[in-house]
Parts: structure tokens; sequence; C-alpha cells
């Protein structure tokens, strides 16, 4: 595996790149004080801009390692910033790394999610040189369920009543989706 970190990555419509403070601003107007989107994450919703900005120093630090893997997603025509993108659970030892990401509401259903997880299966395959990423929602969040498919990744399973849903505070069931290297990106 190589030891390239988070390198910028065009697509048609989006770049991503690394997290910067100056982005503290657009992230907290566009997601991480959206209840619409922390109701999917495992982070709360952030009350202030001061939370946004912890929470960017906490993730400019981790640029440190040469195995973090985490974009902010930006829109080309406007350079703004929409959601994030980052490999949340890395193992060298299985070549193996697990998706998590999020996007402001109002960027919903426009195809960018799938846009940018294709991108970041591409750099993490033909790059890093990862076998197999995977990812998974809890049942009441479909639609990231959808997004993992368009993007080539076939759903592996259901694990029943694995995560506690932050909002009802009830067990709830967790769908995974994997792809593998070599099982072609859709």
């Amino acid at each position: 595996m190589n030891k390239i970190g988070t390198q910028t990555i065009e697509t048609e419509r989006l770049t991503l790149r690394r997290i910067t403070l100056d982005d503290c601003e657009s992230m907290y107007n566009n997601w991480t004080s959206d209840p619409l989107v922390t109701k999917y994450v495992t982070w709360e919703t952030h009350s202030s801009i001061n939370d946004t900005e912890k929470y960017v120093e906490s993730k400019i630090k981790r640029y440190e390692d040469d195995f973090c893997f985490d974009w902010i997603v930006v829109l080309k025509e406007s350079n703004k910033p929409i959601g994030e993108i980052e490999a949340v659970n890395f193992s060298k030892t299985d070549s193996l790394v697990e998706m998590g990401d999020c996007y402001g509401s109002k960027y919903w259903n426009k195809g960018y999610a799938t846009e940018a997880l294709k991108a970041f299966i591409d750099y993490m395959f033909n790059k890093v040189g990862i076998n197999k990423i995977y990812a998974r929602h809890i049942i009441n969040n479909p639609a990231s369920g959808k997004v993992m498919l368009k993007a080539g990744m076939k759903y592996d399973g259901t694990l029943k009543g694995y995560a506690i849903d932050k909002n009802t505070k009830q067990r709830t069931d967790v769908l995974y989706y994997s792809i593998d290297k070599w099982q072609p990106c859709g």
C-alpha cells in the first residue's frame, strides 16, 4: 500500500481536497449544523461555529498521518463546500477501508455523493492500493445505500440490532455494502 495521504481529486463537477480552517463557516452553514444531516452521522449537530472549528482542527491534525484519507467535497462551478468523505476505519493488515460521508441536505439527490464515492473508490484502489472498501448505514437511511449501489458497491447483508439509533435511542439494523478491487466499479 502507498502512504500518500489525502491528495486532491478532480471529477467532472467536484474537487475533493484537504479540509482547511477557511472551510469552517461553509461546513457549519451547509452541513455540520443541519439536523437532517447529523441525524445519520456519529457526531452531534454543531450548535455553534466553535464546534465546527474544533472538529476541523482535529481533522487537520490527522493529516500528519500518511494513512489519513479525508476530503472536503467542493462544487467546481461555485467553489462551495457541500460535504465530506473519508476513510473512517483503515486496516493495513487486511487491505481494507471503511468509507464514511455526509453532505448538506440541500445537495442531496443531485448525484454529488455518488460522484464523490466513485472518485474515493478509484483513489483507494488505484492510488493507495487497497483491496476492499466497505460502508454501512442504519436502516432508516436508505438513501445512503442507494448511493453505495450507484457507485458500484454490492449489498453484503444486514446486522440485526447492531447499532443504537441516536434519534430514537432504540436498537436498529445496520446494512453493509462493499466493493473489491477486482469487481468493476458502477
